[in-house]
C-alpha cells in the first residue's frame, strides 16, 4: 500500500522576477526551463569548484520558484542564491516558515493524482497539505524512514554530503544533472569528471554484523583501508545492520571488515548495489 510521513522543517526560497529562470538556469544543475507546478525537478547548487553546496527540489508556483533543500542549510543557502544576481530583475524571498505537509509514498500516492509529484524516498511520490486518511497506508516512522533511506541509497546532509562532496561520489550526477542545458556554476568540474568518469570514491550499501553507527572504518580482508560508513541503522527485516559509506573506487573487494577509529575489529559487512533489498 505504501505510506505516507510529515515532511517536516526545510530550508525554502521563492525565486521570483522576470529574470529568474534565466537566472537559475545559470545556477542550478537542471534544466529549469522544464519546470512546472506539477512535478518538482532535483538539482544541485554548486561552487565553481563544482562542490556541494545544497541539493534543492525547485517548481513552479504563480509567485515564482519555490526552491527546497534541507533545513540545517538556512544560513548557507540563501546568501549562495543570491551571489551571482547583478543587476538581473530577481528577488530571493525565505519562505521556510511556511507549512510543509506530509508526503505519500508507494502506491497510495495514486490516490492523489492532482498532488504535487516529487521524489523524497528514491521513488515518485506526492506531497500534499494536510494529513491522508489512515485507509490509505500507515504512518512511517522516522526509523522506517531510515531503512528506507539507507536501502535506496539516498544521501543525507551532514552524513553522506558536505560541502566537499563532488556530485559523481554521491550518485548525484544521475538523478540531479541535466548535461544537455546551458552553463551553470560548477559545471565544468561535473561535466569533466563526466566525460573523464573517474572519481576518488564512490557511494555504496552495505548490510553486515557490526554495530549500527556511522564512523566506523571499511578495510579490506589483507588489511587495508576501503573507506568509511557514513550511516546506519538495524534493519528489522534483515536482522542486520544496514548502511552507507564511501569506499575508495580502486578496491574492488566486496566483503570488508569493520573497525571503530582506534583499530579495533567489530565485524563484518558485505558491499550491495542498491537498492540492499
Amino acid at each position: 500500500m505504501g505510506g505516507y510521513f510529515p515532511i517536516g522543517p526545510k530550508t525554502r526560497a521563492l525565486v521570483s522576477g522576470v529574470d529568474s529562470q534565466r537566472y537559475l538556469n545559470g545556477q542550478l544543475s537542471n534544466s529549469v526551463q522544464r519546470a512546472d507546478s506539477a512535478t518538482a525537478i532535483q538539482a544541485l547548487l554548486l561552487t565553481a569548484k563544482g562542490r556541494l553546496c545544497a541539493v534543492v527540489n525547485f517548481w513552479k508556483t504563480d509567485q515564482g520558484f519555490l526552491l527546497e533543500t534541507d533545513p540545517s542549510l538556512a544560513e548557507e543557502f540563501f546568501p549562495r542564491l543570491e551571489r551571482y544576481i547583478v543587476s538581473d530583475d530577481v528577488t530571493v524571498e525565505d519562505v521556510s516558515s511556511l507549512p510543509t505537509g506530509w508526503h505519500v509514498f508507494g502506491p497510495a500516492a495514486n490516490h492523489f493524482p492532482d498532488a504535487l509529484k516529487i521524489s523524497r524516498l528514491g521513488e515518485i511520490g506526492r506531497d500534499l497539505e494536510s494529513r491522508p486518511s489512515l485507509d490509505i497506508g500507515m504512518e512511517a516512522t522516522p526509523e522506517e524512514l531510515e531503512i528506507l533511506r539507507i536501502e535506496r541509497g539516498i544521501p543525507a546532509w551532514g552524513r553522506e554530503l558536505t560541502p566537499e562532496t563532488l556530485p559523481h561520489e554521491a550518485g548525484l550526477d544521475r538523478t540531479a544533472v541535466d548535461f544537455h542545458k546551458g552553463c551553470y556554476v560548477g559545471q565544468e568540474v561535473v561535466s569533466r569528471l563526466e566525460s573523464v568518469g573517474h572519481a576518488n570514491r564512490l557511494l555504496h550499501g552495505f548490510t553486515g554484523d557490526f554495530p549500527a553507527r556511522p564512523g566506523l572504518t571499511v578495510i579490506t580482508q589483507d588489511g587495508r583501508t576501503a573507506g568509511t560508513l557514513t550511516s546506519a541503522t538495524q534493519h528489522f527485516g534483515l536482522a542486520l545492520t544496514a548502511a552507507l559509506g564511501y569506499v575508495n573506487t580502486r578496491i574492488s573487494d566486496n566483503h570488508f571488515l569493520v573497525h571503530n577509529d582506534s583499530g579495533t575489529p567489530l565485524g563484518k559487512c558485505q558491499r550491495h548495489e542498491f537498492p540492499l533489498v
